[in-house]
């Protein structure tokens, strides 16, 4: 998110609800390319222990997000999924909910885009790495609330 307050709030937020990873990216839609890693992981930590989570989610350095779907990439293992506004009629988005509900296993990698989306570039080379295209539902959200939606809908696949 182009404001800092905004990014952390949701980090503390995603923690509640439980995470393993974050891993911010800036893309070519990025306002903001600097971020205080230090900062997010202290907010971490609190909510960790407000939230009685047994582990510390690990706050990677910011990467590009070209270079995070190379790294991505190379992970056979987990679910990818890309959510991202326009549409494309070659890969229609389907909703987070059905890509979840077929999943099997323990891993997803879900990438938000920036304010401003993803470009469409960087969106065709997450297709091209093996990522599904999803939707959120009906709504235009905000960064940092489609990065706690996607963080719900992974927390409530689990949840038994």
């Amino acid at each position: 998110t182009k404001n800092n307050d905004r990014f952390e709030w949701f980090a503390e937020k995603a923690c509640e609800i439980g995470f393993d990873v974050l891993s911010p990216v800036f893309g070519d839609h990025s306002e903001r390319k600097v971020l205080k890693t230090a900062r997010v992981e202290k907010i971490l930590v609190s909510a960790a222990k407000q939230s009685l989570k047994a582990a510390i989610p690990v706050v990677n350095e910011p990467v590009s997000v070209k270079e995070f779907i190379r790294e991505a990439a190379e992970d056979d293992k987990s679910l990818k999924l890309i959510a991202y506004c326009f549409e494309d009629e070659r890969v229609p988005r389907r909703s987070i909910k059905e890509v979840l509900g077929s999943y099997e296993g323990a891993d997803i990698i879900v990438m938000i885009g920036p304010e401003g989306d993803f470009s469409h570039s960087e969106a065709e080379a997450a297709l091209a790495a093996g990522f599904i295209p999803v939707h959120l539902g009906e709504s235009r959200l905000r960064t940092e609330t489609a990065a706690l939606t996607a963080a719900a809908s992974v927390y409530f696949r689990y949840m038994e």
